[in-house]
């Protein structure tokens, strides 16, 4: 009788997803997203600064991470037994960043991706502003190649030059769209793809609880620092929305580490351009704002091309994990 065969570890990791799961956390995240962005947009748009709102969204998202990471590990390895001082364990751990350079900028990057995002809700409808900002895969798989060096087939960069032109389609240059306002998710989209890559870099060094922590921590202190220029008291109701904006925020940023922890990128990532659905819906029952039909066909085309990039990206997954199992055979 044969002995059993070890799995590898490709094997081990496709025998333990749970699909359905992770793709129940994307459309969920993609949800709360979209009702994050609403708050932006109602707060800055009642004669809340943007800055302010940004620093309410980070000040809040830093206590979620702060209780996220304690909670998390303690239900991971109870402490009850050991001594106090390992309750603490958690917030040193989130402390230690082997590339602090690395972790700060990237959380520069994350705060401009904030500011030029939530400036972009105030003056666009969210539909608008969600189906431009959809562009940042494809900013991701340049930078990726140039950066990265990770190799770019013909397919990719013709479905990247065909997103694109999706963008056109909704930004509409010369045909009358908001002003300026519409290049601002464009701008949002290439500074969070930016803070996306350097983010798979310093995974390579620290966690991912770090990562948050940081990112959380930089983007506080620096529109703190700046805060008294735009100050005006928040009315107790508007403190409940800023606090709703930072939990909402911490929230679906956890689902998707979630999401992406139960299943491929490859199989789920299509789901998140549900969130353009989210996004009119909240849009038209809070504002009463529709998109343009030029947003549609800009967004479906958009999402097409995001789709065909995943499928390429899983095709290429399948074919890294033949090879594996070759080179485990010979």
């Amino acid at each position: 009788m044969a002995e059993p065969r070890t799995q590898t570890a490709g094997e081990k990791q496709i025998a333990g997803d749970r699909p359905l799961f992770g793709i129940l956390c994307l459309v969920t995240a993609g949800f709360v997203f979209s009702f994050f962005n609403a708050i932006v947009k109602y707060l800055s748009t009642n004669g809340m600064p943007v800055m302010e709102v940004a620093w309410g969204r980070y000040v809040f998202h830093l206590i979620f991470a702060l209780a996220y990471a304690g909670i998390a590990r303690h239900v991971e390895r109870p402490v009850a037994a050991t001594p106090v001082t390992h309750w603490f364990q958690p917030w040193r751990e989130m402390l230690r960043a082997r590339k602090f350079g690395l972790q700060f900028l990237r959380s520069l990057l994350m705060l401009a991706t904030t500011l030029l995002f939530f400036l972009a809700v105030s003056h666009i409808d969210l539909a608008s502003a969600t189906a431009v900002a959809f562009v940042e895969p494809m900013v991701i798989t340049i930078l990726s190649h140039f950066l990265l060096k990770e190799r770019v087939g013909v397919r990719r960069w013709a479905a990247v030059a065909i997103g694109f032109v999706g963008v056109l389609i909704v930004i509409r240059p010369g045909f009358g769209m908001v002003s300026f306002a519409i290049l601002l998710p464009v701008l949002s989209a290439s500074t969070g793809a930016t803070y996306n890559v350097l983010t798979r870099i310093a995974a390579r060094y620290d966690s991912n609880v770090t990562s948050l922590f940081y990112a959380a921590l930089v983007g506080c202190l620096t529109l703190s620092a700046f805060l008294p220029l735009v100050w005006q008291a928040p009315t107790w109701q508007e403190w409940l929305l800023l606090a709703a904006l930072g939990f909402s925020g911490g929230l679906a940023h956890t689902l998707v580490i979630r999401a992406f922890s139960f299943a491929s990128a490859s199989i789920i990532a299509p789901f998140i351009y549900l969130q353009l659905v989210w996004a009119t819906a909240i849009g038209y029952v809070w504002f009463d704002m529709l998109p343009a039909i030029t947003t549609w066909i800009g967004g479906a085309i958009i999402i097409a091309t995001g789709v065909y990039t995943a499928h390429r990206e899983r095709i290429r997954a399948r074919e890294r994990l033949a090879a594996i199992k070759d080179e485990e055979i010979c």
